[in-house]
Order: structure tokens, then sequence, then C-alpha cells
């Protein structure tokens, strides 16, 4: 086993991720109540078109070409489509954690 020594670059980053470890904060709350704004935001501010290409990228994790390909439309729609919704939610749920969107 070779000799690490303790000021090599790799010991640093354990004790720093350790140091992030033992002094994080507990935010469990938060992304609790985010979690809950996130379902509102998403019945409620997304498109019925944003929620189904939404749902088929991120819950069935479809690439965008096969999206495209099952809904007649480019993949520049389905891409766009995507950012739009992305952007929707963003805009409602930074009002429900600041802190994560800086």
């Amino acid at each position: 086993m070779s000799d690490l020594r303790y000021d090599t670059p790799f010991n640093k980053y354990i004790d720093y991720q350790q140091y992030l470890k033992e002094n994080a904060n507990d935010n469990s709350e938060i992304l609790d109540g985010m979690c809950r704004n996130l379902s509102r935001a998403i019945r409620s501010e997304l498109t019925p078109n944003q929620f189904r290409v939404i749902a088929f990228y991120y819950v069935e994790q479809m690439k965008m070409t096969e999206i495209a390909q099952l809904l007649g439309v480019n993949v520049s729609t389905v891409s766009r489509t995507i950012k739009r919704g992305r952007a929707r939610l963003q805009r409602c749920l930074k009002y429900s954690a600041p802190e994560f969107f800086r």
C-alpha cells in the first residue's frame, strides 16, 4: 500500500468533505415543503402539453428524440417545451425555497 502524505490534494478533499458533512444545516423541513409545493406547481402551473412532455422525459426517462417521434413534433419543440416548463416551475418554486435558487 502506498503511503499517502497528509498534504496531498486527495486528503485535503476528504477533510473538506468531512467538514461539510459535520457542519451542514438540516434542510429536511425546507425540502419537504419544496416537494409539496412542486406537486402543487406541477398540477397548477404547467400546461397539459408541458406536463405530458416533462412526464415522458423525467418520469418515463424517454429521450427527446423518442418523445418527438411519439408526439409527431421536432426534437427542438420537445426541448423548448421542457425548458419552458422547467422555467415555469422554477419561477413558482423560488418563492418557497429561495436559498436553493440563488
